[in-house]
């Protein structure tokens, strides 16, 4: 093969290899890579036309959450995830400023676990005058907070001024409250106070058409009907009175109006009998609620 032919024979060759890449690229190479972007274009039309709309959707969805936003802040209640201790004591001391002052002890018990929401529960006992009493209660279970009261118990007691001929009507009460919480986030403030809650009137239904003029404790006994047992042994039992005073009781011991009648360790109780005006009476304090 002579110089000429040979590099005619190459030419050949080279031309054959570009026509071979050539019509790769023209037949298969590109025609594939235009198949899948028309895919790609076609996925992408198909997206957008699902967010067609979308905006207006957005702006509904927020106008709802705005709305139901509102509703909320609306409501009676708080509803709120968190609770403690020092918040209820606080809340009790600002009820205390629209109802009036009373007397009482707050105790924190325990916390609960309900299906739906979990409670703290505190035991209240004390005493003061029916009406600031019944606007107490009012507060608590009208107020912006969610508190809910069992087993109240109330007494009303006869009593007079040692200094004075003044009778008056003092109710010891005792009850078991409940403090609710919920496990929503979130949840907006609500515009309604305890300067919104207004109490209703109400007849004291411990007031008597006739007192029984009963004396007054000139001895500074023991007044059973506003005492707490706090602790009892066989034969004895120690009672805190009133002001605080802790008393140590045995059976026949005199108190206002009466005597101790029986100290029942087993059953956690002491028995009191008084007499009211010759109305002979039996009394009992317990260890907490029964």
């Amino acid at each position: 093969m002579n110089y000429k032919t040979r590099n005619v024979l190459v030419l050949l060759i080279f031309v054959l290899l570009i026509s071979l890449t050539g019509g790769y690229f023209n037949y298969f190479y590109f025609p594939k890579k235009a198949d899948e972007a028309k895919t790609k274009i076609q996925d992408l039309d198909q997206r957008i036309a699902a967010l067609q709309g979308i905006e207006e959707e957005i702006a509904q969805v927020k106008e709802m959450l705005a709305k139901q936003k509102r509703k909320l802040s609306n409501l009676d209640k708080q509803l709120t995830s968190h609770g403690s201790p020092a918040e209820t004591y606080q809340y009790i001391n600002t009820i205390l400023t629209y109802s009036g002052v009373l007397k009482l002890d707050l105790v924190y018990q325990s916390n609960n676990q309900s299906e739906n929401y979990r409670y703290d529960v505190y035991k209240i006992k004390g005493e003061g005058f029916f009406t600031t009493i019944f606007k107490f209660l009012w507060y608590l279970e009208r107020g912006p907070q969610i508190y809910k009261i069992r087993r109240l118990s109330l007494r009303g007691v006869e009593n007079r001024e040692i200094d004075s001929t003044r009778t008056f009507i003092v109710v010891p009460f005792e009850m078991e409250l409940w403090a609710l919480f919920t496990e929503l986030e979130d949840v907006p403030s609500i515009r309604r106070t305890l300067r919104n809650v207004r109490a209703s009137y109400v007849r004291n239904p411990f007031m008597p058409f006739i007192y029984r003029n009963l004396p007054t404790n000139s001895e500074n006994l023991l007044e059973a009907e506003r005492a707490t047992l706090k602790g009892i042994l066989p034969g004895q039992a120690f009672v805190e009175d009133h002001s605080g005073q802790v008393h140590n009781m045995r059976e026949g011991d005199k108190v206002y109006l009466g005597y101790v009648s029986r100290v029942d360790a087993e059953n956690n109780r002491v028995v009191f009998i008084l007499n009211k005006g010759g109305i002979r009476e039996r009394f009992t304090l317990k260890l907490g609620f029964e």
